[in-house]
């Protein structure tokens, strides 16, 4: 296993875990030094037990967070890949296996410094706000991880082809450059004749490669008969989320869903993810009209529609944020059915406001089909803009 350090917008630098405790710090004695205001002089330290690893958070000024929750300094929680570490306002801990670091380049290395004694007072480390602070998200800094790592990959795999030739082939093909030179060469002296003048071919611009589309026959839509209540949402809710197998998995591949209260439960063959109903929905306003209520002369139809506009929009919106549109491949979850369940609260109880069923390959599919001017226009026309979406998912 490996971690990974992301620094805002910085370039990853992966370290293996090899030792049985590294301590990250602004401090020149950690093991992994981070020159950033917001980092305490001895933040972190991440222990490796029994094939396990646990991260604890050493009393830092701007706290260690796991899923928006702060540490309680000096207590150990277990850390996974699942869930990466934000040290103070825009610091990103990640735990990756060795084939995804392996995709990233090659390992840095530790800081091999030999002091040991702390510096006097604690000017390195500045107080972030608690105004800044509660505006910066984990789920912010995966969105730029994402960038950033797609990025990297990209630009390693540039390179990659001539630097993992084996070495046979890449004689072989001096061999046979080298016979077919000599031979053209031979021929040239006994014809008496000189080479042909040679135009090199203009160069062809580079065009960045498509997002795989994925095509697998004919859009599906869940029966109604396939729909779960309610109720059994709302009792699924309140379970521990991304744990079984398959919710695991879910999580893995989409890892910004366990934000906040969400996350991924599994009920019989139903794959729940559980969306704030209360976030997105004040960003999905800004695509539909609220129509007058039924006392200042509105109709009930108009109201209906709206209510469908609006959850619409919040899907889309959260679909657009939340799903990586480079994932292609989820077959794992074949055989199950994927509910998006977005959760508000009534009187401060816990209520289902909407639900979308999708098949994987549809729920994939739709990812594909959803463009940033799409969000533009409907600004101008309304959610119909969306309208494209009822074909690959079934609404309660």
């Amino acid at each position: 296993m490996r971690i990974e350090i992301l620094v805002d917008n910085g370039e990853p630098k992966i370290y293996p875990l090899d030792r049985p405790k590294i301590v990250v710090g602004s401090h020149e004695s950690c093991d992994i030094v981070i020159d950033n205001t917001g980092i305490s002089r001895k933040h972190l330290v991440i222990v490796v037990r029994d094939e396990k690893y646990f991260v604890a958070d050493q009393g830092s000024m701007n706290g260690s967070y796991i899923n928006e929750h702060r540490l309680v300094p000096g207590s150990s929680t277990e850390f996974t890949s699942f869930f990466p570490v934000r040290l103070g306002f825009n610091v990103l801990v990640t735990l990756l296996s060795d084939e995804d670091a392996g995709e990233l380049g090659p390992d840095s290395d530790f800081n091999t410094s030999n002091s040991t004694g702390d510096p006097v007072g604690n000017e390195s480390t500045k107080m972030i706000s608690l105004k800044d602070l509660n505006k910066s998200s984990t789920s912010e800094l995966v969105k730029q991880r994402s960038s950033t790592v797609a990025k990297r990959k990209n630009t390693l795999k540039k390179v990659e082809p001539d630097s993992k030739k084996p070495l046979n082939s890449k004689i072989m093909i001096m061999f046979v450059v080298i016979l077919f030179s000599g031979a053209a060469y031979f021929q040239l002296i006994l014809n008496g004749k000189s080479g042909p003048e040679v135009t090199a071919a203009p160069a062809k611009e580079k065009v960045a490669a498509p997002v795989p589309v994925v095509d697998k026959g004919p859009i599906l839509r869940v029966e109604v008969s396939d729909l779960i209540s309610s109720e059994s949402i709302l009792a699924a809710y309140n379970k521990k989320k991304c744990f079984t197998e398959i919710e695991k998995i879910v999580c893995t591949s989409f890892p910004m869903i366990y934000q906040g209260k969400g996350g991924a439960v599994v009920v019989d063959k139903t794959i729940i993810i559980f969306v704030d109903w209360d976030k997105d929905m004040v960003a999905a306003r800004d695509y539909v009209i609220k129509p007058l209520s039924v006392a200042e002369g509105g109709t009930k139809e108009a109201i209906e529609q709206f209510r469908l506009e609006l959850g619409t929009s919040a899907l889309m919106l959260w679909m657009k944020d939340t799903i990586p549109v480079e994932v292609t491949n989820f077959d794992q979850t074949k055989g199950y059915i994927i509910a998006v369940a977005f959760i508000g609260s009534v009187d401060n109880v816990p209520a289902v406001v909407n639900a979308a069923y999708f098949f994987p390959d549809s729920f994939i599919r739709l990812r594909q089909m959803i463009k940033e001017e799409h969000f533009i226009n409907a600004k101008k026309n309304g959610a119909s803009e969306f309208s494209y979406a009822y074909e690959y998912l079934r609404l309660p």
